[in-house]
């Protein structure tokens, strides 16, 4: 796979979605209550079995954006926001569904997802 110059947003966008993914799921690895209010939900379970999960998903996001973007992987970035949205929509939709939410929360999920949008499809349109 060939590396390309990113523009300059393209980098900036990449490595905030990057550091903010691996942020949230180190938070939710390591305080996982604070983390479940954040995302907009009041989960009461016996473990943190959810928390872990979403950690791991999260990080696991987060490193995808960090190595892509600083590989310069143009289409397999763009194809990561486009695709990579499905779970801020997801998420918005559990938020606002649930019976126990925090729902002022819900909003950065949907924001989440439009930024997703506009990096993917920015980076899918420019020539090259």
């Amino acid at each position: 796979m060939l590396t390309e110059k990113l523009p300059l947003w393209a980098k900036l966008l990449g490595y905030f979605f990057g550091a903010g993914l691996i942020f949230i799921g180190g938070r939710f690895l390591l305080l996982p209550e604070q983390a479940e209010l954040g995302f907009g939900l009041i989960y009461a379970q016996p473990n943190e079995s959810f928390h872990y999960i979403k950690g791991v998903r999260d990080l696991t996001s987060g490193l995808f954006f960090t190595v892509f973007t600083i590989a310069g992987w143009r289409k397999p970035l763009a194809a990561l926001f486009l695709i990579g949205s499905l779970t801020p929509v997801g998420d918005m939709i559990i938020v606002l569904t649930s019976p126990s939410t925090v729902l002022s929360a819900a909003w950065i999920h949907g924001l989440t997802a439009l930024a997703a949008w506009i990096g993917g499809y920015f980076l899918l349109r420019q020539k090259g």
